[in-house]
């Protein structure tokens, strides 16, 4: 009796363990980049990335040599993204934002959607800036947005 009375109590024991969870804190969502598979509370600490392609055309590259730009520099958010030397053509048609990999990837902490702020600027040989372009655009969780440079 004393034996089925200790299998008894350790069975309802071990009911009591399995059935209490623990709270683990960490990203539940599965589409982010930082999914947490043991997570079961969501701390608002998920990761996502969307995908910026910066191009320009011939025309447009034809007009930066032609006012002597010696390097095209891309912004977002005040931090450099990307330098370009004006001799290099990007495209010579709009790029297919789904199928180019030349694209920068943006992150965004705890949001699947963050306004950005682009500003390109076009500098001589001297570094003097000839010529700045602003624009504010909004990257989506695993998407591309495509930024035409325009001269």
């Amino acid at each position: 009796m004393k034996q089925i009375k200790s299998i008894f109590l350790l069975l309802i024991l071990s009911l009591i363990n399995f059935s209490c969870k623990k709270d683990i804190n960490g990203c539940t969502d599965p589409t982010s980049d930082n999914y947490n598979i043991e997570a079961n509370v969501d701390n608002g600490s998920c990761d996502y990335h969307g995908n910026l392609t910066n191009w320009y055309d011939t025309t447009t590259r034809d007009s930066l040599l032609a006012n002597n730009i010696a390097s095209v520099t891309f912004f977002v958010d005040n931090e450099v993204f990307q330098n370009i030397n004006p001799n290099f053509i990007m495209w010579s048609i709009q790029p297919d934002c789904s199928t180019t990999t030349f694209g920068n990837s943006i992150t965004m902490k705890g949001t699947k959607s963050k306004t950005i702020s682009i500003t390109v600027k076009a500098s001589d040989d001297s570094n003097i800036v000839i010529r700045n372009w602003s624009q504010t655009k909004t990257i989506n969780a695993g998407e591309c947005e495509l930024y035409q440079l325009i001269w």
